[in-house]
């Protein structure tokens, strides 16, 4: 038995931080690996509509998204453990004037977790260091009741809009607070 004053420290926690214009590879796998847990494997969308959105494509698409992240318009946080991106959360100020019918001016774009970092409490340290508790919009897949659950505690609620998200062929329901 180790004595009291000699216990080895505790494992550190992930951090939660500001996402850099460096972190676009990481962002872009864990999105990618998160993907195949939460969509894939429970069966909620094919592997062939998940894959058509290629690593490479993500890629770049996370470092143009970095690129204007920082901004009054565009908020990315990431969860990281180490030297291990393992989460992210992503929110936009919306133009009212370009999109009308946005129920609110901010939209949480994403949020993810890789699967063994859910229900650590690291979900609802990105949404708080994405959006706080503004007034937000977000779309959710229609039949996900994870992350719906985790929604609904945070006050958001279905508003009756619905939208299909064509390249997965599925349902979105958008969800308001």
């Amino acid at each position: 038995m180790t004595p009291p004053d000699k216990q080895a420290a505790p494992a550190s926690a992930p951090v939660i931080r500001a996402a850099r214009a460096d972190d676009a590879p990481g962002i872009a796998r864990m999105h990618w690996e998160s993907h195949q847990t939460t969509y894939i494997d429970p069966g909620f969308v094919t592997r062939e509509r998940i894959e058509a959105w290629t690593l490479e494509q993500r890629l770049e698409g996370w470092r143009q998204v970095l690129d204007v992240a920082g901004g009054p318009e565009r908020t990315v946080v990431v969860a990281v453990d180490g030297d291990l991106i393992v989460g992210f959360a992503d929110a936009c100020t919306v133009d009212l004037a370009d999109e009308p019918d946005a129920p609110r001016d901010l939209e949480l774009k994403g949020l993810y977790l890789l699967d063994a970092h859910q229900g650590t409490g690291l979900g609802q340290a990105l949404l708080d260091a994405a959006i706080g508790d503004r007034p937000a919009y977000l779309w959710a897949m229609a039949g996900e009741t994870r992350a719906r659950a985790f929604y609904r505690r945070n006050g958001f609620e279905p508003d009756g809009a619905e939208a299909p998200f064509e390249l997965w062929d599925i349902m979105t329901v958008r969800l308001v607070r």
